[in-house]
């Protein structure tokens, strides 16, 4: 869904998981956080990415982009859809000031991977949401999806992802929730890879 405002970031979830069982889908709301309850094996809540779809739902209306992916899962196929397969959407999304993810587990902390971003950029996204960089391991959508502008993948409160014992603390996804928001109502600036970083 594109922004409006000229100075749009691209703000990216994914709607798949990793749960394909039949059958009921139990969540429990206790004590602040989502779970399954009495974990059935094999289902879990599929936080990691409602989590974040839930965000973009409610950011919907910011003057952002939006992009919600499916595959991330299995390889990030739809990324890898959108880059090999869509050069106009891929050109589109790159002509953003960034990509801002929220599918990260834990909470008050953010990843760029081994995407070549510059340090002024993880400065900015730091100083922004008071986050701590996490190590670089493992990929997500935007680490495709990057291929002119920066990216950042934030965390949004959930624990134990891919599991039948996955919880969402919602006062920590209301913490990420809330700094997104505020960080977005402000003007953006534009921030390119830095290939020699």
């Amino acid at each position: 869904m594109p922004g409006r405002r000229s100075d749009r970031v691209v703000l990216v979830a994914h709607a798949d998981t990793v749960f394909s069982k039949d059958g009921q889908h139990k969540v429990v709301f206790e004590d602040g956080i989502y779970s399954s309850g009495e974990y059935d094996v094999g289902v879990g809540i599929g936080a990691d990415d409602r989590a974040g779809c839930a965000m973009l739902y409610l950011l919907k209306d910011s003057g952002h982009s939006l992009l919600i992916t499916n595959g991330e899962e299995s390889g990030c196929l739809g990324s890898w859809s959108i880059r090999k397969n869509h050069e106009k959407i891929y050109n589109e999304l790159n002509s953003h000031m960034y990509f801002l993810e929220l599918d990260r587990r834990n909470s008050f902390d953010f990843k760029t991977y081994d995407i070549p971003v510059s340090k002024e950029f993880k400065d900015f996204i730091a100083a922004e949401t008071g986050f701590k960089e996490a190590d670089t391991q493992s990929s997500t959508d935007i680490t495709i999806l990057c291929g002119k502008i920066c990216g950042v993948n934030l965390s949004v409160g959930y624990y134990y992802e891919h599991t039948h014992v996955e919880y969402l603390v919602f006062s920590e996804w209301k913490h990420t929730l809330d700094v997104v928001t505020e960080m977005l109502k402000k003007t953006q600036r534009k921030f390119l890879l830095n290939k020699n970083e």
